[in-house]
């Protein structure tokens, strides 16, 4: 997209994830999804934001400069949007205004950071800004205790399984590129009055050369509209989450689930979970749903993953009783080479003595 539209008084956001590659964003509410920031600034906004811009990328340290150009007097300010761990610089957000005229309020910008150890941990923290987008009060670094948690309570059901796959595609290859996801989540978590936004999550994961592990740190910001597919260079397509998310809501007689295997967590869940009284396991962690007599019946199917292999397993109900199912698995594509982790689980319960 090119406009070269007058860009006074329109906040301007850039990326600064990769800081050999800079990514414009956005120029108020019109998305860029990581285009060239000269080629789509105009030439009053190139003379008056560019250096400033790098400059703030540079040191960390907001501007706010009054600047004359060809008689007219600005002010032009500039501030970093740094990672709430290691205060790096992940974006810069710009705005430029004539000498009293007032900049519109600044968006809010969610950072994120996560630090993810050579066993797998993760320990996240968000900034204010994306407590404030989520409508959540901060408690806390962060509102979840890890990935999944966040993926199952706060995106809406439609978009789960895409960002799902693709952080862990993200975390697991050596590909260090920029993606760019939009997605829905559910804001006001646990209250009576839960909304619904649309995002765009801006995100890398490098590595950590001294603790022998890895960073994963994204800036997440509120867009009008979602657009319309994901930007995940080497990550593989994911536009089949939605047709996966079809099948699970037409799911009345049986009760699906899409398990993540290297850590036996449900990531996604069919509405039939409710309706049949199954219980919510904490963080999607299936052991504690599963009676522990048949907890191994139950990984050795889905590690089969042939929806041939049949076991049956009790699964812990609402009412603190356990009742049995019979289960079978199938694996997917995940877009990335690893066809094992990810599997549907498919469970129809018994009736009878």
């Amino acid at each position: 997209m090119n406009t070269l539209g007058d860009t006074r008084g329109r906040w301007v956001l850039v990326d600064y994830l990769n800081k050999e590659q800079p990514g414009l964003l956005s120029i108020g509410a019109v998305n860029y999804s990581g285009s060239s920031v000269r080629k789509n600034l105009d030439p009053l906004g190139r003379e008056l934001l560019m250096d400033r811009i790098k400059a703030v990328a540079e040191t960390g340290r907001q501007i706010h400069d009054p600047v004359q150009h060809r008689g007219i007097n600005y002010r032009v300010l500039a501030v970093p949007i740094s990672s709430p761990m290691t205060n790096t610089v992940l974006a810069v957000l710009a705005v430029y205004t004539a000498v009293g005229d007032n900049p519109p309020p600044r968006p809010p910008i969610g950072a994120l950071e996560w630090t993810i150890s050579s066993t797998g941990h993760i320990e996240t923290s968000w900034n204010d800004d994306l407590f404030a987008i989520y409508e959540i009060d901060r408690s806390g670094e962060s509102p979840t205790g890890d990935m999944n948690q966040w993926v199952s309570e706060l995106i809406s059901p439609e978009d789960r399984t895409r960002m799902k796959v693709t952080i862990d595609a993200a975390i697991t290859s050596m590909n260090a590129q920029r993606y760019l996801v939009p997605y829905k989540i559910i804001t006001r978590f646990s209250s009576a009055l839960p909304g619904i936004k649309n995002l765009e999550v801006s995100g890398r994961v490098i590595p950590d050369e001294q603790r022998q592990g890895k960073w994963l740190r994204a800036i997440t910001r509120e867009v009008q509209e979602a657009t319309p597919s994901p930007i995940t260079p080497g990550f593989g397509d994911f536009q089949s989450s939605s047709l996966l998310r079809a099948v699970f809501e037409l799911a009345e007689e049986r009760v699906l689930m899409a398990v993540d295997t290297a850590c036996w967590q449900t990531f996604m869940t069919s509405g039939s979970w409710q309706r049949f009284g199954i219980q919510s396991p904490r963080f999607g962690y299936l052991p504690h749903v599963i009676h522990p007599d048949d907890y191994r019946a139950f990984r050795d199917t889905v590690e089969k993953a042939q929806p041939a292999t049949r076991a049956t397993v009790r699964l812990l109900h609402t009412d603190s009783t356990y009742r049995p199912y019979t289960v079978c698995a199938s694996s997917g594509q995940s877009g990335h080479g690893d066809t094992d982790r990810y599997a549907v689980v498919a469970l129809s319960r018994l009736t009878g003595p």
